[in-house]
């Protein structure tokens, strides 16, 4: 993962000293020295706001905005944005790191014309994404607030009451921590100007809390306002998709996605909802080319707030099981040949298992022979071995017997036999095998030894 602290070390030649920027701390766990002092030779001037006394190593140059502990963020933010009207600023938060390699020069924007945010999670093999406005410019006559809400900062109210265009290509900013774990609804419903985004913050927990009927009123009153941004609306309108499909109202869900995917094809969440759904009904052959189309998009960002992707490991392996059940066999070993690529061979043995009777199956004897020695290898001897991995051998030299694959069914149990002399088992085994492949004296020999 490329930190923001790379990114910097990586373009020293580049900066934005026409970038006031700020650093809110949540906690005084976040402050990071090293990333302070670097943001600070990056940006024109840095500020870092927290509650408290300012850090004991802040640099001399770095400004401490003191936070009243009974300010929202919102009310930081715009109490900041109010001292520094005139100028441009970026606020970032605890552990958030800036992709400073997709920081736009300052001739690429204008007062009416400002550049969202993308943040980027990820979590157990999951991509979260959000979308923030978090570079702002105030002019020094606008007496308005740029962030309505308390701890959800939304600039939504500002951007389409001043006819703010937003540009396409977003700055990326990453974190580990997820944004909205400190939202507290009732701190949010008591502000006047309430955050847009507060429906969805409130729609998204409802809906992992399997309560689909409430989610989806959060969805539907958030896209009866006017003022939304484009991000919002896209959220809102997969948020109500995911709640239908989970209701089983499969039809009105499709819709949605179909919808959605017109409005921004580049989106990941509306197909993963269309694969659940076709995968419920067992529709394998739409499942695969839903998840196929999911897939070739998957390097991409989109425009979707709350979009959400699982990672390139879990796509494949769904990729290949679909394909079996969609008798798309050649397929399927396409699929698992770019997980062995993209694991660098590190597949779990469950997954080897399913690759190796596919091409048993499939008759691809090399790619049957390699899977077949990944897995088994390190137990032939001069290695000892477990009996039911004996078992799992025997099945397996069963199938490639079937294939005619005699030379190496022979090659396996010969070490077999010369390792265990004893085992009535192996020599029968080694007999069929030598008298398969035309080695008749050998198979002569061995007959006449066994007792």
């Amino acid at each position: 993962m490329e930190s923001g602290l790379e990114s910097i070390s990586h373009e020293s030649q580049r900066n934005a000293d026409w970038i006031t920027g700020v650093l809110f701390l949540s906690e005084r766990s976040y402050y990071d020295h090293k990333k302070v002092t670097q943001w600070n030779n990056y940006f024109g001037s840095l500020i870092v706001a927290g509650m408290g006394t300012a850090p004991e190593y802040l640099p001399e140059a770095v400004d401490w905005f003191s936070c009243d502990p009974e300010m929202g963020k919102a009310q930081v933010w715009n109490a900041i944005a109010r001292e520094h009207s005139g100028q441009w600023m970026l606020f970032a938060e605890d552990d958030e790191q800036i992709h400073f390699s997709d920081m736009p020069g300052q001739q690429a924007i204008e007062n009416n014309q400002w550049v969202p945010a993308l943040i980027t999670i990820e979590k157990e093999g999951t991509q979260l994404q959000y979308y923030q406005m978090r570079l702002v410019n105030t002019s020094e006559a606008d007496v308005s607030d740029v962030f309505s809400g308390f701890n959800l900062p939304d600039a939504t109210d500002y951007v389409r009451s001043n006819g703010i265009i937003l540009t396409d290509k977003p700055i990326v900013i990453e974190r580990e921590t997820k944004p909205h774990l400190d939202i507290k609804i009732d701190a949010e419903l008591s502000q006047q100007n309430q955050s847009p985004k507060l429906y969805l913050v409130q729609g998204k927990r409802d809906l992992n809390d399997n309560k689909y009927v409430r989610a989806a009123a959060q969805f539907r009153q958030l896209l009866k306002k006017e003022k939304l941004l484009p991000f919002d609306r896209l959220a809102a309108v997969n948020g109500l998709a995911s709640c239908l499909a989970e209701q089983h109202k499969w039809e009105n869900a499709l819709s949605l996605t179909k919808q959605s995917l017109e409005a921004e094809s580049l989106q990941c969440l509306p197909y993963l909802i269309q694969f659940r759904i076709h995968e419920l009904r067992k529709e394998w052959h739409d499942a695969l080319n839903t998840l196929q189309r999911y897939y070739d998009r998957f390097s991409l960002f989109s425009r979707a707030n709350f979009d959400r992707k699982i990672d390139e490991e879990k796509t494949l392996i769904n990729l290949a099981n679909v394909a079996l059940k969609a008798g798309q066999r050649s397929k399927a070993t396409d699929y698992f040949d770019k997980l062995f690529s993209f694991k660098r061979g590190a597949a779990d043995r469950r997954m080897l298992e399913k690759a190796l009777l596919l091409s048993i199956e499939l008759e691809d004897y090399e790619r049957a022979v390699y899977l077949f020695e990944r897995m088994y290898g390190d137990q032939l001897p001069p290695n000892e071995m477990e009996e039911q991995i004996r078992e799992e051998i025997d099945e397996v030299m069963t199938l490639f017997m079937k294939r005619d694959w005699y030379d190496y069914v022979s090659n396996v149990y010969k070490k077999l036999h010369n390792a265990h002399p004893r085992d009535q088992e192996y020599k029968r085994k080694l007999i069929v095998t030598l008298t398969k492949t035309n080695r008749l004296d050998q198979a002569k020999k061995m007959v006449a030894n066994i007792v």
